[in-house]
């Protein structure tokens, strides 16, 4: 994939959160029957769709860099999105019986810490792959 396509579809996709957070804190569904029972559909695809903030933040990073540092950094984001993807999922779809086997108070708090370890793996070995890869090209 392109430098030029990733910089896109990931600017589309977080316009799609800016709409459904509008669209959530706003007035518009706020009278009408037929949008509350789309809120917990939606609730989940706004939190799977997260993980395109750092994917856009990392190729506009990577935009101007050779295109050899962005295809290192694409073959690491490629496969791990998905995985984050998936997991962001499976933790928030546990419901209110608590995620990960754990219940009580500390179920959220314990959801968000294991969401927040992959997002800061992805964040870290992209910066380390940028940076490994801008290094072996120069």
């Amino acid at each position: 994939m392109m430098k030029k396509n990733v910089l896109w579809i990931s600017s589309i996709v977080i316009m799609l959160l800016l709409f459904i957070a509008y669209i959530q804190n706003g007035d518009i569904c706020y009278s009408r029957s037929w949008c509350n029972n789309l809120w917990d559909t939606i609730n989940i695809v706004s939190e799977i769709i997260l993980i395109f903030i750092p994917i856009f933040f990392f190729s506009l990073i990577t935009y101007k860099m050779r295109e050899e540092v962005f295809q290192s950094w694409w073959r690491f984001a490629r496969w791990f999105v998905p995985v984050i993807m998936l997991v962001t999922f499976l933790v928030n779809s546990q419901g209110r019986s608590g995620g990960m086997g754990i219940s009580g108070v500390i179920s959220s708090s314990f959801n968000l810490f294991i969401i927040g370890i992959f997002y800061a793996i992805f964040i870290i070995t992209s910066a380390i792959k940028i940076v490994l890869a801008y290094r072996r090209k120069k």
